[in-house]
């Protein structure tokens, strides 16, 4: 229930972290997929319109060309630009009798007559009402209209003077009643002065032709240079154009405002366009969604499959954890070849395991060494203060009988035996060296020969942390192997501090080893079995234990010149432990 805990936790922020992160990255991707998609629509479509919008402000250019066309025309044929000016200062009586003698006069076959000229021109154009020829100040008109019920409408609604007058007003561009006015001035062309005007009356609803039905109902409005609207497709809906293109409001409805000006005219379309996608738009809308939800789907199955197999990996190094919490050091993670961190993380936790099994080894079998020490030193200490009264009885009957030295000799053994007596397991350099001093002291006496002890040591020193008998079994063991009769045998104790450690150095000037003698030294200090005595192996493994494998005992020796033992400890001065 403990691992089972962890395990979904982790599963379930892993999955719920990417699961998020995959409908953040994919709802992002599918929000620019679809602007994108939506400002292409609307380029596209502001595109069309304002090609619709062009073609209209084109046909009512073309309209006007034409009357242009007609007006030169006049110009160029005299017969017909006098029967205009005719026209322009007379009524339609007069006209009709000067029209009756010019053609008399004529010596032509046939009259050029302005009524049938002009009522022809634009015979062929349905989108014209009518066409007026008007004087200058509105006296005379001839109106000659191609679609009469309409004309008779306007008229009848408008007033014939009031149309007369407003030509004069306006500019070439105006509206009566709905249609769309055309003016071109006509100039007598021997005075250049105005004579009149021809007005060409238009439908505005051939305009319609050129919106298509994915544009009936955005609006299409077009004004005359002065502003004044000449056109829409919807006039009852009416909006003031903003001074801007851009998207705008009207009646709680986004809509897009683009404006279209042709150079020659100046007339002016103003699009506000109610829809600015479409119809595939909400397919596209349902396709991405689809999309989107399949992504969705699919990256968070992927995120399940990762998630379940990164927790797994976790469980199992949180089981690995378990394990040695409940005392098995030696539990092995297994080793993918994902190279991640995870696997970094598993081989980290085996080399931590081993390095803490062979620690707790280690520390168990110095505890064990420890324990043996101490029971050895219980055992040594049965009665001490029998044995010690005993000698001390020993050594006075030895005094009052004259046995100096035996009494001397008796009180070294005394003292050596106290310190052996000594349960801890570390002492300071200098109780160790005192020590020393007692034992070769002994020895002395032992073998009637005076032994030079050299110790070169800084007082600094004294206070240091060895372990016990660290010097002493090295002495002893050159009096048991290389101690020469007949020789003044010396023995010299060098210590000095480097890289925090103390150097220990022993040198005597015995008998001294052959290299196979060494060798077989070297390998009985390096062997782990059991010893049962304090000598170099004993205190090599006591090194080890303590302060790690880099402490160990080196050897070096020459037959007949002696031997030189070093090693060294770390350096640490304080109490007793």
């Amino acid at each position: 229930m403990t691992q089972e805990l962890p395990r979904k936790r982790v599963f379930k922020r892993m999955l719920l972290i990417f699961s998020l992160t995959s409908l953040f990255t994919v709802s992002l991707l599918l929000f620019f997929i679809y602007k994108y998609y939506t400002n292409i629509q609307l380029d596209t479509n502001l595109q069309r319109a304002e090609t619709i919008a062009s073609k209209q402000l084109e046909a009512l250019t073309e309209k006007q060309k034409a009357l242009i066309s007609l007006t030169q025309d006049i110009y160029r044929n005299s017969d017909l630009m006098q029967d205009v000016q005719i026209a322009m200062t007379n009524d339609y009586g007069s006209y009709t009798e000067q029209n009756i003698d010019n053609y008399f006069k004529s010596k032509n076959f046939y009259s050029v007559d302005m009524q049938t000229y002009l009522q022809s021109y634009f015979s062929y154009d349905e989108d014209i009402i009518a066409l007026q020829l008007i004087s200058d100040d509105g006296s005379y008109s001839y109106t000659f209209p191609s679609r009469y019920r309409e004309w008779k409408e306007t008229v009848d609604t408008y007033g014939e003077e009031n149309i007369a007058s407003q030509a004069s007003k306006q500019g070439n561009f105006y509206t009566i009643e709905n249609k769309i006015v055309v003016k071109q001035p006509i100039n007598d062309p021997s005075t250049l002065k105005q004579m009149g005007y021809l007005l060409l009356y238009i439908d505005p609803t051939f305009l319609n032709k050129w919106i298509t039905k994915d544009y009936k109902n955005s609006i299409f409005q077009i004004n005359n240079t002065k502003g004044a609207e000449l056109y829409s497709n919807h006039p009852a809906k009416q909006i003031t154009p903003p001074e801007k293109q851009g998207w705008m409001n009207v009646d709680n409805k986004k809509i897009y405002f683009q404006k279209t000006e042709d150079e020659t005219t100046g007339l002016k379309n103003n699009t506000f366009l109610y829809r600015v996608t479409d119809d595939s738009a909400p397919l596209i809308e349902l396709t991405l969604f689809g999309i989107g939800l399949l992504l969705v789907i699919f990256s968070i199955s992927v995120n399940f499959v990762i998630s379940r197999r990164y927790s797994k990996r976790i469980l199992t190094i949180i089981g690995g954890m378990n394990r040695v919490e409940n005392g098995t050091l030696d539990a092995k993670l297994p080793v993918d070849n994902n190279g991640d961190e995870l696997t970094m993380i598993s081989e980290r936790f085996n080399h931590m395991t081993e390095n803490l099994d062979a620690y707790v080894k280690k520390v168990y079998s110095l505890e064990m060494e420890e324990q043996k020490a101490r029971l050895k030193a219980l055992q040594g200490q049965m009665q001490p203060h029998f044995l010690y009264n005993s000698l001390e009885a020993i050594r006075m009957n030895a005094r009052v009988e004259g046995a100096k030295e035996t009494s001397d000799m008796i009180y070294q053994l005394a003292t050596l035996l106290r310190y052996t007596a000594n349960h801890r397991e570390i002492t300071t350099l200098g109780e160790e060296i005192n020590y020393v001093k007692q034992y070769v002291r002994f020895m002395e006496m032992r073998h009637e020969q005076p032994i030079k002890l050299e110790i070169h040591i800084e007082k600094r020193f004294n206070h240091t942390h060895i372990p016990r008998f660290a010097l002493q079994p090295l002495i002893e063991n050159f009096f048991k192997y290389a101690y020469k009769e007949n020789q003044h045998p010396v023995v010299t104790i060098t210590v000095t501090a480097e890289n925090n450690n103390l150097q220990f150095q022993i040198k005597d000037n015995g008998k001294g080893m052959d290299a196979e003698k060494l060798k077989e030294v070297q390998a009985t200090i390096e062997s782990k079995a059991e010893t049962s005595h304090i000598g170099l192996a004993n205190l090599n493994k006591r090194l080890q234990l303590l302060y790690g494998e880099a402490y160990s005992l080196t050897i070096t020796s020459k037959p007949n010149e002696g031997t030189i033992i070093l090693f060294q400890v770390p350096q640490n001065t304080g109490g007793e432990k």
